[in-house]
C-alpha cells in the first residue's frame, strides 16, 4: 500500500471529524449532545452496514463480536459522553489540546501490550504537532472557562484521549481478523444501543420532528460522512499502519474546526494560529517521512 494513499485517508478522516465539531456546535441548540451522538452513530452505522453484508465472512465468531461490541460501547458511547462532559468545565482550545495527546497514549498502550516499539521519531513527530497546536491555540488557552473548577475539564478530556488510545490500539488486533467494513458498522451500532435509553429519556423523537430541512441535512451529513465514512477510514488505516501514525493526525481536528469557524461562524484567525499550523504540518510531514523510510516502529503480529 503506497504511503500517500494511507496519508490521504487518515487526513480526510480527521478533517471530516473536524467538520463534525462545527456542526455539533450548531445542532446543540436543538438537540442534546447525547442525542446528537446517538443520531450520528445510528446514521453512520447504517450507512456502512451494506459493507458488512458485502464482505461478511465466516471468521466472525462470538468472541470477536463481543470484542467489537465492547470497543464500540467504549468509543461510540463512553467517548462522546466524556467529550461532551469535559467541555462543560473547559473551553474548546484547552479541551482540544488535551484530546490531541491521544497519540501519546496510543503509543504507550501499544508499547505495554507489545504491538509497537517507542522510538525517537515518534516522540519528535508527536512533540512537534502538540507544540504547533499549542501555538495555534495560545490566544484561547488562557481564557477562563467561567466555572471556577480548576483543571476538571482538562482531566476529563485527558481520560477521553486515553479512551481513544485504548480503542485504536485494541481495534488494531481485531482488524487483523475482520476487515474495517465489518467492524465499523457493528462497533458504531453497539455504541448506539448504549446511547438509546438516554436519548429516549430526553425525548429525542419529539425533538427530531421539529428540525428544519437544513438541520436534518446537517444531521445526515454528520452521520453518513463525518460518521460512517470518517470512522471507516480510521479503521481501514489501522489495518495498514501503526496506531501512533494513525492518531497523530488528530491535531487536524481542531485546526479544521477553527478554519470552518472562521469561514462560517465569524470567528477570528490570528497570526499565532497560522504559525502553529505550520509547526503542526512540519510534525506531520516528519511522521510521514519517517513512516515512508521504514524507520517507524512495526507491529507485532496478532
Amino acid at each position: 500500500m503506497s504511503m500517500w494513499k494511507l496519508t490521504l485517508a487518515i487526513i480526510l478522516c480527521h478533517i471530516l471529524t473536524g467538520t463534525a465539531s462545527v456542526i455539533t456546535r450548531y445542532l446543540v441548540k436543538v438537540l442534546d449532545p447525547v442525542e446528537i451522538a446517538f443520531m450520528r452513530y445510528l446514521l453512520g452505522g447504517f450507512s456502512v452496514l451494506p459493507l458488512f453484508f458485502l464482505f461478511h465472512t465466516s471468521v466472525i465468531t462470538r468472541t470477536i463480536l463481543l470484542k467489537i461490541a465492547g470497543l464500540g460501547s467504549l468509543f461510540f458511547a463512553l467517548f462522546p459522553f466524556m467529550f461532551s462532559w469535559g467541555f462543560v468545565y473547559t473551553n474548546a482550545a484547552r479541551g482540544s489540546l488535551m484530546l490531541a495527546t491521544m497519540p501519546i497514549w496510543a503509543m504507550l498502550i501499544s508499547r505495554v501490550i507489545g504491538y509497537e516499539c517507542i522510538n525517537r521519531d515518534s516522540f519528535i513527530a508527536i512533540g512537534l504537532t502538540l507544540l504547533g497546536l499549542s501555538i495555534a491555540l495560545s490566544d484561547k488557552l488562557i481564557i477562563d472557562s467561567g466555572n471556577g473548577v480548576l483543571f476538571k475539564g482538562e482531566i476529563i478530556m485527558l481520560f477521553t484521549a486515553i479512551i481513544g488510545g485504548i480503542y485504536v490500539t485494541l481495534s488494531r488486533q481485531i482488524l487483523q481478523e475482520v476487515p474495517a467494513s465489518i467492524m465499523t458498522p457493528l462497533a458504531m451500532l453497539a455504541g448506539c444501543v448504549c446511547l438509546l435509553p438516554f436519548s429516549v429519556a430526553n425525548g429525542i423523537y419529539d425533538k427530531l420532528t421539529t428540525l428544519t430541512f437544513t438541520q436534518i441535512g446537517l444531521l445526515v451529513y454528520l452521520g453518513v460522512v463525518a460518521g460512517g465514512l470518517a470512522f471507516f477510514l480510521l479503521n481501514w488505516t489501522l489495518t495498514k499502519t501503526t496506531v501512533t501514525f494513525t492518531t497523530i493526525f488528530v491535531t487536524l481536528n481542531p485546526i479544521t474546526a477553527m478554519v470552518l469557524g472562521y469561514l462560517f461562524l465569524g470567528e477570528d484567525i490570528k497570526l499565532n494560529f497560522l504559525m502553529g499550523v505550520m509547526v503542526v504540518f512540519i510534525g506531520l510531514g516528519f511522521a510521514v517521512s519517517s513512516e515512508n523510510r521504514g524507520q517507524h516502529h512495526k507491529f507485532k503480529d496478532v
